[in-house]
């Protein structure tokens, strides 16, 4: 399913327009763009309209548009919610080149958290990164997520084999962490 119309600084999360479809597909064309997601080849825009068909009817997703300064920039979304214990997968891409390093993936992954847990009975947020994703390790650590392990040389990146970091964020250490702001 998409999820709601969330307004925040930097970043708008909404749901996406089925005109989108050729700008998302045409992210995956810039290695550059992919060199850290589980995604090998691009998408046709037949597979990408087929991907926003899909995640609108599924129950056990949450799925945003990323839009900056009017622009569609990227995606995020929370998967495979398992409802009867309370957690899900987050992932995110920022697919123009153009908002990177801006603190969107920072924003944009607390804006999902305090969705998770004040509308979801969710009690923990599952996610991770490839060593050597430097914007993503920033953008998850100043949501909160903590490191809780690593699958060693699990990917082929740049030529070697790269650590996946595992990352999740608690609801109690969220709640602890809006109490101090």
């Amino acid at each position: 399913m998409y999820g709601p119309v969330i307004q925040g600084k930097l970043v708008l999360l909404r749901p996406p327009r089925a005109d989108e479809a050729a700008a998302m597909s045409g992210w995956f064309e810039d290695l550059e763009v992919t060199r850290f997601l589980k995604l090998h080849h691009p998408p046709s825009l037949e597979m990408e309209k087929e991907f926003l068909d899909r995640v609108a009817r599924d129950p056990n997703v949450v799925w945003w548009a990323v839009e900056h300064d009017g622009r569609l920039v990227g995606g995020t979304a929370i998967v495979r919610i398992d409802w009867k214990h309370g957690f899900g997968t987050t992932g995110t891409v920022i697919g123009d080149k153009t908002a990177w390093r801006k603190g969107l993936g920072s924003e944009l992954m607390k804006l999902r958290a305090d969705y998770a847990f004040t509308q979801l009975p969710l009690r923990k947020l599952k996610s991770g990164y490839f060593a050597g994703n430097e914007g993503s390790a920033r953008a998850q650590k100043a949501a909160g997520y903590k490191e809780v392990g690593r699958w060693t040389g699990d990917h082929f990146i740049d030529g070697k084999w790269a650590d996946e970091v595992l990352t999740e964020l608690l609801r109690e250490d969220w709640e602890k962490a809006r109490r101090d702001r």
